[in-house]
């Protein structure tokens, strides 16, 4: 009788560790899967422009690539890590806003307002800046391999000219120093 009921009780204990153990690992794995979801979130343009709207701000680690957002108010914004791949930005409204580590690559980001907005580690390659504003952004390390800077406002850009060398430009383009001009 002792036995049965040594048995039962372990019985017991065995499946109250067990029920422990597997409740940990799903609230684990469920972290992870709101973690990744979170990273590779789809959004629509309406969304999007819905949730500016409405007071949103922090749009980081979306997939937003191919959306057009042509001529859209979304300055002071967090794009950091997000996916812009062939986005269209024409004539946006991004002032002050956060690209750092964003991938920006072949996005249409002409006659944009970028001033003052944050692209460290960026990859704007291929993209197209013609004519943007981005007097005083911060464009450190960001990849400009073949981005076409022709007529851009770069005063007061924290940029190097191993970057600008990568990049398109032509005589109307202003550089850091306020001059016009290619290197």
């Amino acid at each position: 009788m002792f036995f049965l009921i040594l048995i039962t009780c372990l019985r017991i204990i065995s499946c109250f560790f067990s029920k422990i153990k597997y409740d940990s690992y799903n609230s684990h794995s469920n972290s992870a899967n709101n973690q990744q979801s979170k990273a590779g979130r789809r959004l629509d343009s309406q969304t999007l422009l819905t949730a500016y709207l409405k007071g949103r701000r922090d749009f980081a680690l979306h997939n937003l690539n191919f959306l057009n957002l042509q001529g859209s108010e979304l300055s002071e914004t967090n794009f950091h890590s997000a996916q812009l791949q062939s986005t269209n930005l024409q004539g946006a409204n991004l002032h002050n806003s956060d690209f750092g580590r964003a991938s920006l690559t072949r996005a249409n980001l002409r006659d944009a307002n970028l001033s003052k907005a944050y692209f460290n580690h960026a990859d704007l390659e291929g993209a197209d800046l013609r004519g943007a504003d981005l007097s005083y952004a911060h464009l450190s390390n960001a990849n400009l391999r073949g981005a076409n800077l022709c007529g851009a406002n770069l005063t007061g850009a924290k940029i190097l000219d191993e970057q600008l060398a990568l990049a398109k430009t032509n005589w109307m383009t202003v550089r850091p120093n306020g001059k016009r001009g290619l290197l």
